[in-house]
C-alpha cells in the first residue's frame, strides 16, 4: 500500500510543471465560452446503424444536436428535421479520492484550479442516434440552439462483407510528465492508422486515455488532450470511438462517466466511490458478426456480476459468431504491471478467476491495456496453454487468445518481468515505441496485426479461421467458486480484503466461519 501511494505522489509530483506549461500547450480546462461545445465524441453505437454523441460544455440547458445525410445539406444549411434534443447533466468529480479516501462527490465548481480559482460549472450532453444508412456521409454540429461547434463530417460504414477497427493500449494523457509530447504522440499515432487504413470502421482504446489521479484541473486538461490531439484533424469528432475506463480515468469518480456514451451499459460490474455509483459498469455492442463484451475491470473481486452480464448479452447475441472481451487490467502479460505475481495482486486474481469466465463462454479473443507492454499469448484454456508450437494462424482452435497492447501514445512503457512466469507468452514485444493493432473482420477469420507506428513493418500477425459459429457455451447462474459476490467489490470504502481467506476458503466454510472483511481493490498506477 505505502509503494502504490508513493507511486501516485510522485505521479502527483511530476504533473506540478503542468501549471506552467497549460498557456504554451493552448489547452483550456474549459471552452473560451460557457456555452461553447468541447470535447466532442462519436461513441461506438448498440450496432453500426447506431452511433452515441456526447460533449461538455458550461451551459446547464440541454444541448441539441443537428445531424443530416451531407447530400442533404443545401447551402451549407441543415434541414428543418435535423435537430435532436440531448439529455444533459451537471458534471461531478471526486478529487484525489486515492490520497484522500473522505472526500465526496461534488459539483465542479466546488473545486479549484491550480492557481486557487474556483473551477467552472461543466455540464455533459448526451443523444443517440439510430437508424443510419450504411456507407453514407453525415454532417453534424452540436450546441444550445445559438452557441454550435464547428461543422464535422463522418462516414458510416457496412459490416456486410467484414468489418475492420483499431485498438490502442493506454494512450494515459500526461503520463510521461509532458502533456504536449503525449498528445503529439497521440496525434500521430492517429495519422499512422488513418494513413494506412483510411476507411476503418471504428477506433477501439483500452482505458486509461487520462492519467492523474489528484487534481481535476489537470486531468480537464488531458481529456481535452486525448479528444483534440489534433485540430487539424478531427480524428475523434469525425470517427467513431470505442472506450472505456482504465485505473486512472474512474479515479474522479463518476467524472469519467460524463465524457462517453456507451451502448448497452449495464449496473453489473459498477464501481463505487464513498458509496456513490460511479455510473460505470460492463457495457456491450455488436458490430456485424461480432458481439464486444466490455467488462469494467476496475471491479475485480465481484465476478458473479461480470458473470450475470456476459450471460445476459450473449444470450441476446446467440448467433454472433466472434465473441471479444475487452477490459483494462491484462491478466496475460510479460510486463506483469509493476511486477506483483502474488496470489493477491489485482492482475494474478484476474489470472485465476476472469479467465475461467472466458473459458465457460468461449471467448475468442480477450484485448487488454494497463502493462503498456505487448503480449500474445498462445491459446489459453483452463488457465494453461492448448499448445506451445508458435503459430501465425490457427483453425478451430480451443480456447482463447489474450492480447496485451502496448501504449497508444507513448507516454508510458513498462519493462519486461524477468521473474515472473511466462509459460503463456507466444510474443512479447518493448521498444518504447508507440503501437496500434489492426483488426480485420470476415465471415471465417479475424485477424490481428500490431504496428509500431515507426514503420509499417508487423510486430506480430495472429489469424483465426473459424468454419463454423461457436455454440452457445452451456452456462449457470453460479460464479466460479473462488470468487463469490461481493455488492461492495469496486468501493474504495468497501472495508479490508483478506486474501488469505480466500485462499483458505474451503476450511473456513468447512468449520462454519465466514471472513467478511474485505477490502476494495486499491487502484494501480
Amino acid at each position: 500500500m505505502l509503494i502504490r501511494q508513493k507511486a501516485v505522489k510522485t505521479i502527483a509530483a511530476a504533473f506540478c510543471a503542468l501549471t506552467v506549461m497549460g498557456a504554451a500547450l493552448g489547452i483550456p480546462a474549459q471552452a473560451a465560452s460557457a456555452s461553447a461545445p468541447y470535447n466532442i465524441t462519436i461513441g461506438i453505437g448498440s450496432t453500426e446503424t447506431e452511433v452515441r454523441f456526447c460533449w461538455q460544455s458550461g451551459n446547464s440547458a440541454a444541448g441539441q444536436l443537428q445531424i443530416a445525410k451531407t447530400s442533404d445539406m443545401k447551402n451549407n444549411s441543415f434541414p428543418a428535421d435535423s435537430t435532436k434534443q440531448a439529455a444533459v447533466a451537471k458534471m461531478t468529480a471526486t478529487e484525489g479520492v486515492l490520497n484522500n479516501p473522505k472526500n465526496t462527490d461534488q459539483s465542479i465548481g466546488s473545486f479549484q484550479d491550480e492557481s486557487g480559482a474556483a473551477l467552472s460549472d461543466e455540464y455533459s450532453d448526451k443523444v443517440t442516434v439510430g437508424g443510419l444508412v450504411p456507407n453514407t456521409s453525415y454532417t453534424y454540429r452540436v450546441g444550445d440552439g445559438t452557441t454550435w461547434s464547428k461543422t464535422y463530417t463522418f462516414q458510416t460504414k457496412s459490416a456486410k462483407d467484414g468489418f475492420s477497427f483499431a485498438a490502442f493500449g493506454d494512450p494515459q494523457m500526461g503520463a510521461s510528465g509532458n502533456l504536449a509530447n503525449d498528445q503529439a504522440g497521440w496525434a500521430n499515432t492517429l495519422k499512422k492508422v488513418y494513413s494506412k487504413y483510411p476507411s476503418l470502421n471504428f477506433l477501439f482504446s483500452m482505458g486509461d486515455q487520462v492519467n492523474n489521479y489528484d487534481h481535476l484541473y489537470t486531468q480537464q486538461k488531458e481529456y481535452n488532450a486525448f479528444f483534440n490531439p489534433d485540430s487539424s484533424a478531427d480524428y475523434l469528432q469525425t470517427h467513431i470511438l470505442a472506450a472505456y475506463s482504465g485505473n486512472h480515468d474512474f479515479q474522479m469518480g463518476k467524472y469519467y462517466s460524463f465524457h462517453y456514451n456507451q451502448p448497452n451499459l449495464s449496473t453489473l460490474g459498477q464501481t463505487k466511490t464513498n458509496n456513490v455509483d460511479d455510473n460505470n459498469g460492463d457495457y456491450w455492442f455488436r458490430y456485424g458478426n461480432t458481439l464486444f463484451l466490455v467488462l469494467e475491470g476496475n471491479n475485480f473481486y465481484d465476478v458473479s456480476a461480470h458473470d450475470a452480464f456476459l450471460k445476459q448479452a450473449i444470450d441476446a447475441n446467440k448467433d454472433a459468431k466472434w465473441k471479444v472481451v475487452s477490459f483494462h487490467q491484462a491478466p496475460y502479460s510479460e510486463a506483469n504491471h509493476d511486477g506483483a505475481t502474488s496470489a493477491d495482486d489485482d492482475t494474478m486474481f484476474m489470472r485465476k478467476n476472469w479467465t475461467k469466465l472466458m473459458d465457460k463462454y468461449q471467448i475468442d479473443i480477450v484485448l487488454n491495456g494497463h502493462d503498456h507492454y505487448y503480449t500474445r499469448t498462445y491459446q489459453m484454456y483452463g488457465g494453461s496453454a492448448v499448445s506451445t508450437v508458435k503459430k501465425g494462424q490457427v483453425t478451430n482452435p480451443k480456447g482463447t487468445v489474450y492480447l496485451t497492447l502496448d501504449s497508444g501514445s507513448g507516454s508510458k512503457y513498462y519493462k519486461y518481468n524477468a521473474t515472473a512466469d511466462h509459460s503463456f507468452s507466444a510474443v512479447g514485444w518493448q521498444n518504447n515505441e508507440p503501437t496500434y493493432t489492426y483488426a480485420k473482420v470476415t465471415g471465417d477469420t479475424f485477424t490481428l496485426t500490431t504496428y509500431k507506428t515507426s514503420s509499417d513493418t508487423p510486430i506480430d500477425t495472429y489469424t483465426i479461421t473459424k468454419t463454423s459459429a461457436s455454440p452457445t457455451a452451456a452456462v449457470s447462474t453460479t460464479a466460479p467458486a473462488s470468487a463469490a459476490s461481493n455488492p461492495k467489490t469496486g468501493d474504495r470504502e468497501g472495508g479490508t480484503y483478506l486474501y488469505a481467506a480466500l485462499a483458505a476458503l474451503a476450511l473456513i466454510v468447512a468449520a462454519g466461519c465466514i471472513a467478511a472483511l474485505r477490502k476494495k481493490p486499491t487502484a494501480r498506477s
